[in-house]
């Protein structure tokens, strides 16, 4: 009895010193992360405000972390397919995605019932980014009031921007045209560059989108845009009237975001060398350089901060959801 004992004894140590063997690479990756490359997960297509942010931000974080970091776009679903790659992604840190509040609507409408927030690890909030709505240069309509008689005279009116209805630039819209009182028809994009492609194309007759993607095209006189829906006017587009200025008083706290977020479980060192690294890099030159140019107000949430700001973002969202009867 004592010597099947002992034999017990010695199965559980064994046992404990494998486990603890098995987990030593892990702990090493943690204290020296990172070892490898880097991949941001862009979940719109090349060319987007959200693509154009994970790229420079790829830059200027290459060497803070001493290896590359590189990004992929992977669209489709308004989020899904981007959402899939990074839920099944090792929480090991090498593999992050951006996130935006669409990432927050998705999960309380098309992709409700599949993930929720608690199925990710929220990194770092980088950008805080108003929504504005833009025409063709040549469009009949000059300001939104000229927009909302359209609407309202009974013209089909149509507005696209990334994402499908509930989707958080359609939300932007709806918020508006709550507010205005005017019907919308929305045609949804996978990307919001794919958006300012239609309006230049005279596909639709305005975007939903934010400064950074249309800035080149104001520049070149191919673009107007009717309003910004801030409390304030946005520096890089000084003649660009609030909603509130054009007579439309909406609730400019909805705004768009963009962080960075991972698969559940990531551990909580990686996640913190990962927030203090990409905070670095939003200090360097060019990256302040893109972000005054793009009329961009910079995030400064850690994983655990940003956590609780994305279940608060996700009951305001819910709220709006209801509110405008996408869903309940």
């Amino acid at each position: 009895m004592k010597s099947l004992k002992n034999k017990l004894q010695r199965a559980c140590a064994f046992a404990l010193f494998a486990t603890s063997i098995l987990l030593l690479p892990f702990v090493a990756r943690a204290d020296d992360f990172p070892t490898k490359p880097i991949t941001i997960v862009a979940h719109t297509a090349a060319g987007s405000s959200t693509d154009l942010f994970a790229r420079e931000l790829a830059q200027a974080a290459t060497p803070i972390f001493g290896k590359p970091v590189v990004v992929v776009n992977r669209p489709g679903g308004s989020g899904a397919t981007q959402m899939a790659l990074i839920s099944s992604a090792a929480p090991d840190g090498y593999t992050v995605g951006v996130n935006t509040s669409s990432h927050v609507t998705a999960m309380l409408t098309n992709l409700k019932g599949t993930y929720t927030p608690a199925d990710f690890s929220w990194i770092v909030l980088n950008q805080i980014d108003p929504y504005i709505l833009a025409v063709h240069a040549d469009s009949p309509y000059k300001s939104l009031k000229d927009l909302v008689e359209a609407a309202k005279g009974g013209q089909r009116v149509k507005i696209g921007g990334y994402g499908a209805v509930g989707a958080s630039h359609n939300i932007a819209v709806q918020i508006f045209a709550d507010k205005a009182d005017m019907p919308v028809t929305w045609v949804s994009y996978p990307g919001s560059g794919d958006a300012a492609t239609a309006v230049l194309g005279k596909h639709i007759d305005a975007v939903s989108i934010n400064p950074g993607g249309t800035l080149a095209f104001v520049a070149a006189g191919r673009i107007k845009i009717l309003g910004v829906m801030s409390d304030s006017r946005v520096s890089s587009l000084p003649d660009v009237p609030t909603y509130a200025e054009a007579g439309y008083d909406v609730d400019t706290s909805w705004k768009q975001i963009r962080g960075l977020y991972g698969p559940k479980d990531m551990p909580e060192d990686i996640q913190k060398k990962l927030a203090d690294g990409f905070r670095k890099a939003m200090e360097t030159p060019r990256f302040k350089e893109y972000m005054k140019r793009s009329a961009l107000e910079a995030g400064d949430l850690g994983p655990g901060e940003y956590r609780s700001f994305i279940d608060d973002a996700t009951k305001k969202t819910q709220q709006w959801l209801t509110k405008l009867g996408i869903t309940q």
